[in-house]
């Protein structure tokens, strides 16, 4: 097989051979793979997709012909989620406010009094979305001390569990999280109450 790692595509009507391609390796920002491509396309077994979601990408018309489709989504999870776990518990600790508060004073404070609630200890954390990131979030979450709430509207009380959190409502989230959740994946539906 012969592969083009210089090849970017951005529309695929610009791509001259598609007759010839039996696997495209995509990620961010690849067009669609609609019907008039996979016309043009009459090779294509699979799509290699190395980022996340396939939804922007992958039409009913890949599934109806049977192509086989791979996601980086699992494989993604995992960094994104140790990084939202540093910066939740980073959070809690006041890292960033610490380090400006003494940038400022250089000299030594009363951390207590300047950040009362310093500390993760039965801290409130809310997650949006059961999606591979985030319950990899609450996995990663769960040696520590912390209260995990949950919304996902296509999660149940049992499956929450199952996670270590308690599923909430959107509104109930908010009310008891200080500070933004992390939300993976967001939907168009939820922008504005996000904001």
């Amino acid at each position: 097989m012969d592969v083009d790692p210089g090849l970017v595509v951005s529309d695929f009507a610009g791509v001259p051979d598609l007759a010839s391609a039996e696997i495209l390796i995509t990620c961010w920002g690849c067009p669609a793979i609609d019907a008039s491509v996979l016309r043009r396309a009459p090779g294509l077994r699979a799509v290699v997709h190395v980022a996340g979601t396939v939804k922007s990408l992958i039409t009913d018309a890949c599934w109806e012909r049977g192509i086989a489709v791979s996601s980086g989504a699992a494989a993604n999870a995992l960094p994104v989620a140790e990084y939202t776990v540093a910066a939740i518990l980073f959070a809690g600790k006041r890292v960033l406010g610490l380090r400006d508060l003494y940038r400022g004073e250089r000299r030594s404070l009363d951390w207590a009094a300047h950040f009362p609630s310093l500390g993760n200890y039965r801290r409130t954390v809310g997650i949006i979305g059961a999606s591979h990131i985030g319950r990899r979030v609450l996995d990663l979450l769960r040696p520590f001390d912390l209260d995990l709430l949950i919304y996902d509207p296509y999660l149940d009380e049992t499956g929450a569990a199952a996670l270590g959190a308690r599923p909430v409502g959107l509104d109930e989230l908010d009310r008891y999280v200080r500070g933004p959740p992390f939300a993976h994946p967001v939907r168009a539906d939820m922008i504005n109450r996000l904001a």
